[in-house]
């Protein structure tokens, strides 16, 4: 059985704050690409599904998926229990990798476009600021 896998675009990427809750539950894959729409919520990004736009981030395999995949779903305030009142959405989403395959990995997607926030065109949360000023969430 093959390792569940979890895809990071914002502040869970290395050199962000929350990157501490992956750093050592999680063996970092690589570099790769998800379909969306990438938006800058001020403290932390937010990716809404969608074929026109490319996200760019990191891919991890999860040591302990079941485990770890509950501790991310607090800290990303998603209750699969509840999804309808969750901030984000827990998904398998095919990740496009630096040597054009691709896996199936999860990924925490907002529920619908925000109202009030700027879209990130080159879909690289990790160029729109420096790392060491985002806040945490």
């Amino acid at each position: 059985m093959s390792k569940e896998k979890i895809f990071v675009y914002g502040t869970l990427r290395k050199g962000f704050p929350l990157h501490r809750y992956l750093a050592d539950k999680a063996r970092f894959v690589g570099a790769g690409t998800i379909r969306g729409a990438l938006y800058d919520l001020g403290e932390y990004p937010g990716v809404v599904q969608s074929n026109k736009g490319e996200v760019k981030g990191e891919l991890y395999e999860l040591e302990n998926a079941s485990k770890y995949l509950r501790e991310l779903d607090r800290i990303e305030e998603f209750d699969p229990e509840n999804p309808e009142n969750s901030l984000f959405i827990r998904s398998l989403t095919d990740v496009k990798l630096a040597d054009k395959k691709t896996t199936k990995a999860w990924v925490y997607f907002l529920p619908s476009k925000p109202a009030r926030a700027r879209l990130i065109l080159d879909g690289d949360y990790q160029r729109r600021e420096k790392p060491a000023q985002v806040a945490n969430k």
